[in-house]
């Protein structure tokens, strides 16, 4: 069962130590503390990795991947938040789900341009872009092929919203 003050106490204890130590010893014992939490309490712990932007982040969401039950657009955010790259979306979109989960909605955060509903006011004040600025007809294309292994309504909605994106639509 969901102990929401369990969750609480987890977030403020990782936000001291944002405050309290430097980004890459933050980064560390963020992963160290989250890889000891239970499952149903790891979309919100990361919320603390947002804020420090770090370049390790990517390989640490490879590597937990296998615990995630439940694909928020948390972790979205969160690959967004830490300089996604093309690169790293392409490699995700390749490995399945939930990776390519996750690379859609950081692909969907990356190309939303101006204000969308419900948006942190992080992502309002940062606007991830993709950092190695990829061909945009790159980008619809391998999303075009990536439909084709994962239709469900949520992948077509998101893929369709990106190109949309892409091409200013």
């Amino acid at each position: 069962m969901y102990d929401y003050q369990k969750a609480d106490e987890l977030l403020v204890r990782l936000e001291q130590v944002i405050e309290y130590h430097e980004p890459d010893e933050a980064f560390m014992i963020i992963t160290s503390e989250l890889d000891k939490c239970e499952d149903i309490y790891l979309s919100e712990g990361i919320g603390a990795l947002n804020f420090l932007r770090h370049k390790k982040t990517h390989g640490w969401i490879e590597d937990t991947a296998f615990r995630i039950k439940n694909v928020s657009n948390a972790w979205g955010h969160l690959a967004a938040a830490s300089y996604f790259t093309w690169e790293v979306a392409q490699k995700w979109l390749d490995k399945g789900r939930p990776l390519s989960l996750i690379a859609l909605d950081a692909l969907l955060f990356c190309t939303t341009r101006g204000e969308r509903l419900n948006q942190s006011p992080w992502m309002r004040q940062n606007r991830p872009t993709l950092v190695d600025n990829p061909k945009i007809d790159v980008v619809a294309t391998k999303l075009q092929e990536y439909l084709k292994i994962d239709s469900v309504p949520r992948t077509r909605t998101a893929v369709e919203k990106i190109i949309n994106n892409l091409f200013d639509i």
